[in-house]
């Protein structure tokens, strides 16, 4: 594949992992290339599995196409722990018990709690929450940030520690736990991938 090619692909690829679904003319806005051209990088990723289409009834004229990635484009994403972490983590629960899981779990949770107020220290609220994101992004999680009203929205479009937090929920427990805590706000998850949304969100509030 030639690598311009393989670069508008992947262009296609983590804009639907970002927005969501997408039509084809809004994929081409975005990347700058004709809805024709995208059409054609589309078709292909069709046949490859790793996008399909839903069709979408509109008041007035037409149906829209709507593209998205399927489960299998997943994989393409970066993942820090694989299925060999997650058998692992079953021996140590089976051996001694789920309570072990557990620990390891929070004694993650601790350090990375004290990596981040390290990155946060002294800064006010809004600019914590915009360091989380710029953190979670660096570690694979397809982060971002913004200010909406009174509150601010924290979404992760990717879960690189997806398959661990299927088979261990407490991961996920945990981890709002730690913004609440390195945030030192209110932090309510609305959005939540394991239980069938495309992301994880975040909304966070300064505490009364």
């Amino acid at each position: 594949m030639p690598q311009r090619e393989g670069a508008t692909r992947r262009q296609i690829l983590e804009l639907l992992k970002r927005r969501g679904d997408m039509t084809a003319g809004q994929l081409a806005e975005e990347i700058g290339i004709t809805s024709m051209g995208v059409r054609q990088h589309l078709s292909g990723l069709e046949r490859d599995d790793l996008v399909e289409t839903r069709v979408v009834r509109q008041d007035r004229g037409r149906p829209a196409h709507y593209f998205g990635l399927t489960n299998e484009a997943e994989h393409l994403f970066p993942a820090r722990y694989g299925q060999l972490a997650v058998e692992l983590l079953e021996q140590i629960a089976e051996i001694d018990g789920p309570e072990k899981a557990d620990s390891l779990f929070a004694l993650r949770t601790e350090r990375l709690e004290q990596a981040y107020k390290d990155e946060m220290a002294g800064q006010p609220l809004a600019d914590r929450v915009r360091v989380l994101g710029e953190i979670r992004d660096r570690e694979g999680y397809m982060a971002e940030s913004h200010p909406d009203g009174d509150e601010y929205v924290l979404v992760e479009h990717h879960c690189p520690i997806y398959e661990i937090a299927r088979r261990f929920p407490r991961v996920c427990q945990l981890e709002q736990e730690l913004f609440e805590r390195t945030l030192d706000a209110g932090v309510r998850r609305d959005e939540h991938k394991i239980l069938g949304d495309d992301r994880c969100r975040y909304l966070v509030r300064k505490r009364d």
